[in-house]
């Protein structure tokens, strides 16, 4: 629509664009997942570590360890929802 063409003219022409560019594509999809992965791994590490502090200083004679694997598992799905949106 905005050069002129029919819609199968600009579906080859983008195709051809995007499969010169493969590398590109390939580099940018790899450094997003990485990104994406260091989020994942921020916000769970910064839930345990602190439900930890909090669990020890709340309940300093009861193992944090199953309410901290529900944490993680809670932080886990927020980290999903969240780094999906950006």
């Amino acid at each position: 629509a905005l050069m002129g063409t029919n819609f199968c003219v600009s579906a080859k022409k983008a195709f051809f664009l995007i499969l010169r560019n493969a590398l590109r594509f390939g580099t940018v999809a790899v450094l997003g997942n990485g990104i994406r992965l260091i989020g994942f791994l921020c916000i769970m590490s910064s839930t345990g570590c602190i439900g930890y502090v909090l669990m020890d200083a709340m309940h300093p004679d009861v193992s944090p360890f199953f309410p901290l694997i529900l944490m993680l598992i809670c932080a886990y799905v927020v980290s999903n929802l969240f780094m999906n949106v950006f």
